[in-house]
């Protein structure tokens, strides 16, 4: 709900709004609200106002996704906590692929599920000596990762928990 009437908010816009160098998390953070939200607020399309966010990832799609649909960056309702303890996929990394979305008085732990993201992902992102073709490469594969995110249900792409 924006500030008189709801918004609808669709992976084009999220994609527009952030570009193109971290789709596959825009993607992942689009599906994770998609489910948090349905949780948290089956019956009413809740304010943004009333959504906060912590994040164990600090990544601009993560961030970009969070702010476009919730404006939470921006009104001072987003945390980056990268110590959150799930969701810890890259050894050696101070990094986690899970959120917490808070809304009014309701909480949902989402945590994305092991495989969702292919072991090539990690060996590409985290790898600071790219060439010119592991460049070419990860870019495409972060659009594929989008789209087959995109196609799935998030139930099969992350474990939630509410409370």
């Amino acid at each position: 709900m924006a500030e008189e009437e709801p918004v609808e908010i669709g992976f084009p816009m999220v994609a527009a709004y952030h570009g193109q160098s971290a789709l596959a998390m825009a993607a992942i953070v689009f599906q994770a609200q998609r489910a948090a939200i349905a949780l948290l607020s089956p019956e009413a399309i809740p304010a943004r106002g009333d959504i906060s966010i912590v994040s164990g990832h600090p990544g601009p799609g993560v961030r970009d996704a969070f702010e476009f649909v919730t404006r939470a960056v921006t009104r001072g309702a987003y945390t980056v906590d990268r110590a959150r303890p799930d969701a810890r996929f890259v050894p050696g990394q101070d990094i986690s692929y899970s959120f917490r979305m808070t809304i009014a008085e309701r909480t949902a732990e989402i945590a994305l599920l092991p495989g969702v993201l292919p072991e090539r992902f990690f060996d590409l992102v985290f790898n600071k000596s790219r060439t010119a073709a592991q460049e070419r490469e990860l870019s495409a594969l972060k659009r594929s990762i989008a789209e087959q995110v995109l196609a799935k249900s998030p139930a099969t792409l992350f474990s939630i928990r509410a409370s």
